[in-house]
C-alpha cells in the first residue's frame, strides 16, 4: 500500500479504489491539449452512439457508416470503433485546435481519461471497481495541482449514467455462455449489431415486422419506443437476453405459443 496516495500496488501498477485520489487537470493552455485525441483507439458503447448520433442530428445508420469501423471481438460479437481521420496525425473527427466539438456527448473512454478500468469478471460480480492511471508520458495534465478522488472524477465527468447503460449489455457479454463458446453465426452477429448499435434500424424491425404480433409488450412501452432511444435500447437488450441467453425477459403471446404447439403436434 502506498501510504501517500492510498493506492494498492500490484506488480508495479497503482490500483485505485473509488475513495482514492489522483492528480489531473486538463485545460487549453497545456502544450499537450488535444494530443490524446490523435492516433488512438476509441471503442464506442451502445450509449455512446445514442448520445453522439443525437448530438449530430443523424440516424444511427448514418453515424455508423460515416464515423465507425466494426471489428469482431474475442466473444465473436461485433465491436464498434471510432474511425480516425485519414491524416498524418490520425485525428479524431470531432477534435479541433479549440477542443472537442461534441464535448457534452463525448464517448465514455474520453470521459474516464486518464483512468482505465482494472476490473475483472470476479470484481464486477462482487460489485467492486478498480482503476489505474494511464501511462501517457506526454500528458501535462497529470502534473497539475488539482487532486480528486475516483468517485468525484466519475461524477464530474458524467460517468454514472454511462455505467448504468453499460450494465444492460454486460448482462449478455459477461454471461457464462460466452466463456465456453464463440459466436460465429453471421445472423446472430448481425442481430447483436443492430440491437446494440443501429437502434434506428432496430426500431424499424420492431414496428415494421411481425415482432409486436409475437411478443407481449406493454402498450406504454411500445409508444415510448417510437421516439425514446433509451426505452428502445432497454427493450433491445431484453430481446438479446431472450434470443442469446434464453432468458424469459420477453413473453410470447398465448396465441403464438398455441400455434407453435399445433405445428409440433402435426409434424
Amino acid at each position: 500500500m502506498d501510504t501517500h496516495t492510498g493506492t494498492i500496488s500490484k506488480s508495479g501498477l497503482n490500483v485505485l479504489k473509488p475513495e482514492d485520489n489522483f492528480r489531473f487537470f486538463c485545460h487549453n493552455t497545456l502544450d499537450c491539449f488535444t494530443r490524446c485525441c490523435h492516433d488512438t483507439t476509441i471503442f464506442l458503447t451502445p450509449y455512446d452512439i445514442i448520445r453522439i448520433k443525437t448530438a449530430l442530428g443523424v440516424s444511427s445508420g448514418e453515424f455508423l457508416h460515416k464515423y465507425t469501423v466494426t471489428l469482431i471481438g474475442d466473444l465473436g460479437l461485433p465491436i464498434v470503433v471510432l474511425k480516425m481521420n485519414d491524416d498524418k496525425q490520425k485525428s479524431c473527427p470531432f477534435v479541433t485546435p479549440d477542443g472537442c466539438t461534441i464535448y457534452q456527448d463525448r464517448p465514455w473512454s474520453c470521459r474516464i481519461y486518464p483512468l482505465q478500468p482494472e476490473t475483472t469478471k470476479i470484481t464486477e460480480r462482487a460489485g467492486k471497481k478498480y482503476y489505474s492511471i494511464m501511462n501517457i508520458p506526454f500528458c501535462r495534465g497529470l502534473s497539475e495541482d488539482k487532486v480528486v478522488t475516483v468517485t468525484e472524477w466519475k461524477k464530474e465527468q458524467g460517468i454514472p449514467v454511462y455505467e448504468e447503460m453499460e450494465q444492460l449489455i454486460k448482462k449478455i457479454t459477461m454471461s457464462e455462455l460466452f466463456s465456453s463458446q464463440k459466436i460465429v453465426n453471421k445472423k446472430i452477429q448481425e442481430m447483436y449489431y443492430m440491437a446494440c448499435y443501429d437502434l434506428d434500424r432496430f426500431r424499424r424491425f420492431v414496428f415494421e415486422s411481425k415482432f409486436l404480433q409475437l411478443f407481449e409488450t406493454d402498450p406504454e412501452t411500445v409508444e415510448k419506443m417510437k421516439y425514446d432511444d433509451l426505452e428502445l435500447y432497454r427493450f433491445a437488450m431484453k430481446w438479446l437476453e431472450y434470443g442469446l441467453l434464453g432468458q424469459h425477459v420477453l413473453k410470447l403471446k398465448p396465441e403464438v405459443i398455441k400455434a407453435k404447439k399445433e405445428q409440433l403436434r402435426f409434424k
